[in-house]
Formats: C-alpha cells, structure tokens, sequence
C-alpha cells in the first residue's frame, strides 16, 4: 500500500478523529479498512480488527505508518512541534523545523544545570546529554534498549546522539555513539520526517540545513562520528546529509561518503509526491547534487561529482543544458569540462552571453553586448529576475557591483520572492549587504513568503554582524 502525503495544516485533533473512523470503519468490517490495517499494522487480522482487540492505539499506529511515519508518537510529534519547546530533549537536539536556534541548546543547558537528573532519567535523555557510563548501565540493565524508540521524538538512543548539540563539557555525545555501536545499535538508525524525508543517524552527525550553519550545526565530532557510523555499516547513500550540507562550500560530507562507496547509481531515498501519494524517487543522488552544484556556483564540487560518475545528460532544471547554465553562472572554465566530459553544449545567445558576463563580472564584454542591443538589461531582469539575487546570495561582489552600475534593480521589484538583500542578509554577507544598500537596496524590502524584512532574516538566520549592521542602519 502507498504512503499518503499528510495534508497541509492537520493538527493532532485531526489525527485522531481520523483514528477514530478507522476504527468505527473496522467496527463496520468496511473492506477497504480491513486492507489497510492488514498491509500497515502488521501483525493485525480480520478477526482482531473488528474485536476489541484492535484497540485505539492500533488505529492511531495504521495512520502514523498510512502517512510514512513509523509510529503514532512520531507524527504526533511532527504535528505538534509549534506547540512545544519546553522538552528537554527537543531543546537539546537538532528537530529540523524552523524553531532549531542556538538560544534552545542554551536552555536545555540551563535546564541541566538546574537538574542534573535530566540527564540520567532514561537513556534516551543520558544519550542526549553524552552521559556514556549512564547509557552503559541502562544497557547492562536491559540490552533491548540499544535500539528501542522513546524519549520525546520516539527515537533510537543513538539518534538522539547524532541530532544532540547540547554539546556539555561534562558529556560526550561521540562516546555515547561508541558505546550504542558496540552494543549492536543499528548505524542506519533514522526517521522519517514529515513522513517523506529520511533523516539517518549519519545525517544528524553532518547537520546543517535550510535553516543554516549557525541554527544547524553539524556535531562538534561530526567527522570521527560519521567515520564511526560509516566503519559500523551505515548507508553512504545519504542523501538527506547531502542535501543539507550542499548549501555551504565546504565538501567534505561528499567527500565521505563518496570514499565509502556513493557512486552514480545511487538515488535520492526520500519520497516524492505525485496526486497525493508519496512514490519512490527515481533521480540518482549525484546528478541531483550536480545540478545544484553547478547552478549554485559550486564549481570545486560540480568538478568532484563529475569525476565521480554524475550522469551528464540531465538539463539543468530549467530546460537549459548544464553547459549553458555554467555558462550563464559565470564560469566558462566549468562549461569547457563539462564539455570535455560529454556534457552536451549549446549555442549560447546574446542575452546568455550578456547573462554570462554579468555573473564573471566581465564589464567590457557587458558593455560591448549593451552597446549592441541597449535593453539588454530590462529583457534580462524580465526573463531572469532572479539573476542579482542569486549573485547576492553567492556573494559574488563583483557581479552584483557591475550589475548596479548597468542598471540592475537591487530589489527586483515584486518578481522574485525574495529580494537580494534577503539573501545576502540571510548567508551573512556583510559586504554584500553593505555594497546593495549603496546601491539602493531598500531596508524595508519584505520577502513574499513570509512578510519579513532583511534585518528580520538575519536575525533567523543568527548572523549577529549583519543583524548589528542592519539594525545601526534604520
């Protein structure tokens, strides 16, 4: 049976009427009820669906697993993370919402300080906080705790080890892993969030994310911890880990997992939704990872993933070749071995060639182009207005300074759903911020999504020097 998408917005109210009708459904002997319980609880028949054997916790357990969730208390957990903040164990790890910041791991320290106990009261908790002889006893006490779901995400002691950033001078996170590996604790340990993206126990130790490094870090033993779960088994194909750290230049978590066996083949293991079902993905990880890389300026890691397989026949997501979209960034130098590699090429036009000079800051060559064709700068922020952001973003300097003085908008207007100094607020790039205000960048520009301005979106991000900046600037 498919796994459905959990609908946008459900709260837990929700969850449990919809509990309950299973339930009233199997009461009835409905077939389609029947069905699901059988393909989802497991170890539920006809007969024991429609007695009192099949209670409401077997009903809640079939609609946690129908929405890709391993057990109920997980998806309650998902459902609810807006209304919580108070939990020890949710304040100490990374939860993967847009509440992860640096100000909830200070809490749970101050919690600690002011009970110790916290740290011992289960496993769970004492892998939280790094205690490595408390999990030991607990473990001599019960072994089957080595891989048993519970604390407050309903996790596996040793995800609650990986996602941990308590980070306490007394504890070690890392030593915990150790111990839980020697155990027989599985190193492929993971959850699904939302029911459709596979967070693993190696993703925990790489962190990072949409949120950004400084709400996200990766664990303060983030390569001794991989190495330890990659040496005891864990899946190189982490495509979760990949996706997270693809936001910042540094390479090393492809760098690892490529050693430990990633290759071409592989593809992304989270779920994508078609017409409200969630389906196995069938794009290959690396060719993922190198369109973004390409698009995004990552010219050093678009040359390792070709070098490794990455499939070159994909476009570039936008209809465009990966030749024209090195191009276009900037980098002729990636296009030619892209090239070299079988990559196929394309005619690059004049208003590509314009783009291109643009983004590889080459003012003769975009002063030559607008000499030819003098709306050149209108037709581009028209077919491409998010060219100044995604340049902001990048902190290409260069660029957005020889953009401005063709003429760019420096807020773009209403075409794009966030301005450049959203972007360049958000990454922390002070210069940036402090060349696109020169240049006229608005401060109260307000992003489409989310109605914030730039200094709003610094102070999400945690980029204390630009959100100074900002702030000396109203």
């Amino acid at each position: 049976m498919q796994v459905k998408r959990l609908p946008t917005n459900h709260t837990l109210s929700d969850m449990r009427g919809i509990a309950v009708s299973l339930r009233e459904r199997c009461e009835a002997g409905d077939a389609e009820a029947m069905k699901e319980i059988r393909a989802l609880h497991f170890r539920i028949g006809d007969d024991a669906a429609r007695s009192t054997d099949f209670s409401e916790a077997d009903a809640e357990l079939v609609i946690a697993r129908r929405y890709g969730f391993a057990t109920w208390r997980q998806l309650e957990t998902f459902v609810t993370h807006e209304d919580g903040g108070s939990d020890f164990q949710q304040l100490a790890c990374l939860a993967y919402f847009q509440s992860d910041r640096p100000a909830n791991r200070e809490r749970a320290r101050s919690m600690l300080d002011a009970d110790p106990m916290l740290g011992t009261r289960d496993i769970w908790s004492a892998a939280c906080v790094g205690d490595a002889q408390a999990v030991v006893g607990f473990l001599d006490t019960d072994p089957s705790l080595v891989d048993r779901r519970g604390g407050h995400f309903d996790w596996e002691p040793l995800l609650y080890a990986c996602y941990s950033r308590l980070d306490v001078p007394q504890g070690s996170t890392l030593a915990v892993a150790r111990r839980l590996i020697e155990r027989g604790a599985n190193p492929n340990a993971y959850y699904m969030w939302g029911g459709q993206y596979r967070f693993t126990a190696l993703t925990g130790a790489f962190g990072e994310g949409e949120m950004g490094p400084v709400n996200q870090p990766k664990h303060q033993d983030c390569d001794v911890l991989a190495r330890l779960l990659l040496d005891a088994g864990a899946d190189p194909n982490d495509s979760q880990a990949l996706y997270n750290t693809m936001f910042t230049p540094p390479n090393r978590c492809l760098e690892m997992l490529l050693e430990y066996g990633l290759n071409g083949d592989h593809r992304n293991n989270w779920l994508l939704e078609e017409d409200g079902q969630l389906v196995e993905n069938p794009e290959r990880v690396l060719a993922y990872q190198l369109r973004w890389a390409v698009r995004n300026h990552h010219v050093e890691r678009a040359r390792l993933l070709i070098e490794n397989g990455a499939d070159l026949s994909i476009d570039a997501g936008d209809g465009r070749t990966l030749f024209e979209a090195a191009m276009r960034g900037g980098h002729p130098d990636l296009a030619q071995y892209l090239a070299d590699h079988g990559a196929a090429t394309a005619r690059v036009d004049a208003a590509s060639r314009f783009v291109a000079a643009c983004m590889g800051a080459d003012e003769g060559t975009a002063r030559k182009l607008l000499e030819e064709q003098s709306d050149l700068v209108t037709r581009t922020q028209a077919d491409d207005p998010q060219l100044i952001v995604d340049a902001a973003g990048s902190n290409r300097l260069a660029a957005v300074r020889l953009m401005l003085d063709l003429g760019f908008d420096p807020d773009t207007g209403d075409s794009t759903p966030t301005a450049p100094l959203h972007q360049a607020a958000f990454h922390g790039h002070l210069e940036m911020v402090k060349l696109l205000i020169d240049g006229g960048a608005r401060l109260d520009v307000r992003d489409a999504h989310h109605a914030g301005t730039p200094l709003e979106w610094a102070v999400v991000a945690g980029q204390a020097e630009v959100e100074a900046y900002l702030a000396s600037r109203r």
